[in-house]
């Protein structure tokens, strides 16, 4: 009967342990906060597109020590919803990220993937882009291969790179 004691005991505090410590791990994963950029395009391998402008929606996420997470998206007008994502980090004072892109044209002509590296200064959030994609035609079953790159400007509210461990902290004290 002892044994089984014992063992009951030390299963449950097994259970627990494991719990506290996922608990810990998922707190070190915070969300930062939403906001826009203005981007423009400098140079492009189709210069009809130099000069112009849209607007990212995106959120940062806060992975954990130096890493980062990004969802965002652009809305052209007249056309389907450009969806972004991926991963990066902080070197020095320069939050760098590399984000898959796609894109369903709402004529359904086109469906568009690329790959874009995104460099961030940290105190303004603003930066530069480079994006290279591979699209395809759905009619003809072309592809089309494309580059832009250029500059973006934070419009929306600031998001602080920093996140406080305070809480987690307090968790930890004996």
């Amino acid at each position: 009967m002892k044994s089984k004691n014992l063992l009951q005991i030390v299963s449950f505090m097994l259970i627990l342990g494991l719990g506290f410590s996922n608990a810990l791990a998922g707190s070190a994963v915070t969300y930062l906060g939403k906001t826009t950029w203005t981007a423009k395009i400098t140079q492009a391998s189709d210069s009809k597109n130099i000069g112009g402008t849209f607007t990212v929606v995106g959120g940062i996420t806060k992975v954990g020590d130096e890493f980062y997470a990004f969802q965002g998206y652009v809305t052209p007008d007249n056309d389907g919803p450009f969806v972004m994502s991926g991963s990066g980090f902080l070197m020095g004072t320069t939050l760098l990220f590399t984000l898959s892109e796609s894109q369903e044209h709402t004529d359904n002509s086109w469906r568009d993937s690329g790959v874009m590296r995104v460099s961030l200064d940290q105190s303004t959030l603003n930066g530069t882009f480079y994006d290279i994609g591979l699209d395809y035609r759905t009619d003809t079953k072309v592809f089309d291969q494309r580059f832009s790159a250029g500059t973006l400007t934070r419009t929306g509210g600031y998001i602080s790179l920093i996140s406080s461990t305070a809480a987690t902290d307090l968790l930890l004290q004996d």
